[in-house]
């Protein structure tokens, strides 16, 4: 009952779940961003974490720097996980991936989710920034991403020994956002919900709205209190409510 992928990390189930929530990680990220998500949601929900590259138990592996080829390699390696009604969840980079990832779900005919969830990133379909993070110096780099998402914390920065084999993961996730380049498809049937701090500097109010276009279903944007990372609590609260109201538990 209980299957194992390299890619993903799931809360192991007693019974057959009812639904899967696989969730994406922000550039840097691993699936233990999502560990906490195990007791927070029923145990009808199998929390999916996805692994990438690079990082956790996949250090010894070389980070994708494309988002296609990375978007290619987690539907080929996701494919048997489809088996059960399933809703999405990604946070910033992890928002662009997961957003990939569905299209290409549905481009294959395969099942889609009930629920696309996105997180502390623009629309797509936004214009590109001009001026790339990653082919910036290592003090120059964490000094923008610092100031853009306030997302690596002081002590671990002051620790050269982890910064050594934290840059290379972050710089590359970065790069693979940075070379996506938007298709034009026609919207996906699911809904989406965008989430969002209101203290964000990455992202605006119209960054956010354009991920309207993306979907026919049901859209909503909703701000919690704080930056790009922002407490889980509410957000947690949001999508449990949500859960609740498809009635798969």
């Amino acid at each position: 009952m209980n299957r194992t992928s390299l890619w993903l990390n799931c809360r192991p189930a007693d019974a057959l779940p009812r639904l899967r929530l696989f969730c994406f990680p922000h550039a840097g990220g691993g699936a233990t961003a999502y560990r906490s998500w195990n007791d927070a949601l029923p145990a009808s929900v199998q929390v999916c974490s996805v692994l990438l590259p690079g990082r956790e138990t996949r250090l010894s592996e070389l980070p994708y720097t494309r988002m296609e080829l990375l978007a290619d390699a987690i539907t080929r390696e996701l494919d048997p996980w489809l088996d059960l009604p399933y809703v999405v969840f990604g946070h910033s980079m992890g928002a662009l991936l997961a957003f990939e990832w569905v299209r290409r779900l549905r481009r294959e005919g395969r099942p889609m989710p009930s629920w696309l969830f996105l997180s502390g990133r623009c629309a797509p379909d936004w214009p590109a920034d001009i001026h790339p993070l990653h082919p910036l110096s290592d003090s120059d780099f964490v000094a923008e991403l610092t100031r853009r998402y306030d997302g690596i914390p002081d002590e671990f920065r002051r620790d050269a020994e982890f910064m050594d084999v934290f840059l290379p993961i972050l710089r590359a996730d970065i790069a693979a956002v940075e070379s996506y380049r938007y298709q034009e498809e026609e919207p996906l049937d699911c809904p989406i919900t965008v989430f969002a701090g209101s203290r964000d500097a990455s992202v605006d109010w119209d960054q956010l709205l354009a991920w309207k276009r993306q979907t026919r279903g049901p859209f909503k944007v909703q701000f919690f209190p704080g930056r790009h990372f922002y407490p889980q609590a509410p957000l947690l609260q949001a999508i449990t409510a949500t859960l609740a109201e498809l009635r798969f538990y």
